[in-house]
C-alpha cells in the first residue's frame, strides 16, 4: 500500500472513530436516562437488567462513587477552635523556582546550573493536516 492510500485510510478511519465516539456518547446518555428510572440499591447504585438474545443478561449500572477531600478552610477553623491547629500543620520545605531564577539573574548560578536543574524534555506529536 502506498503512502497516499495509507494517509487516505488513516483519515477515513479517524473520521469514522470520531463519528463512532459521538454516537456511543449519545446512546450512553439515552441509556443513562433509562437507568435513572430504576430504584437505588443498598449501595446507592441504580441498576437495570436487560435480557438480550445475543449477549444474554446485560446489566446497566449508574454506579455511586464517593470521594472525600479536605476542605482546608473548614479544617483550619475546626482545628483552630479546638486549639490543635499547630499540632496538625506540617511545614514542608519547597524550592521556589522564582528565587532560583532570581539567583541566576544575580549571577549566583550559572547557565549550566540552570540547565542541570531544569533539564529539557523533548516529546513528539503526530499530526495529519488535511486541507
Amino acid at each position: 500500500m502506498d503512502i497516499k492510500s495509507k494517509v487516505r485510510q488513516y483519515l477515513a478511519l479517524k473520521d469514522e472513530a470520531t463519528l463512532l465516539t459521538k454516537r456511543t456518547n449519545q446512546i450512553k446518555e439515552e441509556l443513562l436516562l433509562e437507568v435513572e428510572a430504576a430504584e437505588f440499591d443498598d449501595r446507592g447504585h441504580k441498576k437495570l437488567v436487560i435480557e438480550d438474545e445475543f449477549k444474554g443478561e446485560v446489566t446497566l449500572t449508574k454506579q455511586r462513587r464517593v470521594s472525600k477531600s479536605l476542605d482546608m478552610d473548614v479544617a483550619e477553623n475546626i482545628l483552630t477552635s479546638k486549639g490543635i491547629k499547630d499540632k496538625c500543620i506540617k511545614m514542608v520545605p519547597t524550592l521556589d523556582e522564582a528565587s532560583i531564577m532570581s539567583a541566576f539573574y544575580e549571577g549566583l548560578l550559572t547557565e549550566a546550573d540552570i540547565d542541570a536543574m531544569f533539564p529539557s524534555k523533548v516529546t513528539y506529536a503526530f499530526l495529519v493536516d488535511a486541507k
